[in-house]
């Protein structure tokens, strides 16, 4: 009796375990699937009153652990350089290709990077034609894997910015919410290299789940105080951070200050102080012939 008692549970055990794994595939997992897939983005040089990627160097988004492969060429025979400044330290350091930061060689002819897999933390990067960073940058977006995971993005309105020596330069600077973010962002600017001056306005904004807000940053170029000289000429990179607790995002704005003076009209190179000379040196001349002739017998 015992025996057939024991046979009975061994295949009742059997039977149990044959159903399990004939059910298995209809459970659904526990741990949740991926959004990590295979990708190609194209980037083409072009130009216009300035050197863009893709004529409006596109925000690019991607999720962490994506695989990506990117196209990059020129629409001419401009040169061009493609960096993703991964490491946050500028388009200038060349240095990290390879490593910290993903490059392509130089372009003509077109060239690709890649595949390789986005291993970045989530947050917002540049990438940056490494010879004509003024103009030709954008955002690197890198995404959670996770869907639940709140963050946000940073993104201005404009990426370039050119203004007259002594005056303001405005742009406007929106954070978005995503996966339901909300909570207080704080703005921040840095310039390099110093002069110009950067505010926000307002300096601090309340996100709600799914919203989007804005501040305007201002770029101050005039001098300040009584003796001090104006802003330099040149170009400056203006980097806007947006913090809340422990996420933060960045995102670069460069600044172009133009000269406002203009050359006076006709031939500004004549010899003023010869000519008042010559002039003073007629009229002596002339009072003396006059006297000379009134003293005739």
């Amino acid at each position: 009796m015992r025996g057939k008692n024991i046979s009975v549970a061994a295949i009742s055990t059997i039977l149990l375990l044959g159903l399990i794994v004939y059910l298995a595939p209809s459970i659904p997992p526990s741990i949740p699937q991926v959004k990590a897939s295979s990708r190609t983005i194209s980037l083409v040089g072009t130009t216009g009153a300035y050197y863009y990627w893709n004529d409006t160097n596109p925000t690019i988004t991607v999720t962490q652990g994506d695989t990506l492969t990117i196209d990059v060429s020129s629409s001419n025979s401009v040169p061009h350089r493609l960096l993703i400044d991964l490491d946050k330290d500028g388009y200038a350091d060349t240095a990290d290709c390879g490593t910290l930061d993903v490059c392509s060689s130089m372009v003509p002819p077109s060239t690709s990077v890649g595949p390789f897999t986005v291993n970045s933390n989530p947050g917002t990067y540049m990438y940056y034609c490494t010879i004509h960073p003024g103009s030709m940058l954008g955002s690197f977006v890198i995404q959670s894997q996770s869907p639940s995971t709140p963050d946000f993005t940073v993104n201005p309105s404009a990426t370039s910015l050119t203004v007259d020596q002594g005056s303001p330069a405005t742009a406007k600077i929106t954070m978005a919410s995503v996966n339901g973010f909300s909570g207080s962002v704080s703005l921040t600017a840095a310039v390099s290299p110093s002069g110009p001056q950067a505010s926000f306005s307002p300096a601090s904004i309340s996100l709600s789940a799914g919203g989007s807000a804005s501040s305007t940053l201002t770029v101050s170029t005039s001098s300040t105080g009584y003796y001090s000289t104006p802003v330099a000429l040149g170009s400056y990179a203006v980097n806007v951070t947006a913090s809340s607790g422990s996420l933060s995002h960045s995102t670069t704005v460069t600044l172009t200050v133009s000269s406002t003076t203009t050359p006076p009209s006709g031939n500004s190179n004549l010899p003023v102080l010869p000519i008042i000379g010559g002039i003073i040196g007629a009229i002596v001349v002339v009072g003396v012939v006059v006297y000379l002739i009134r003293r005739k017998p």
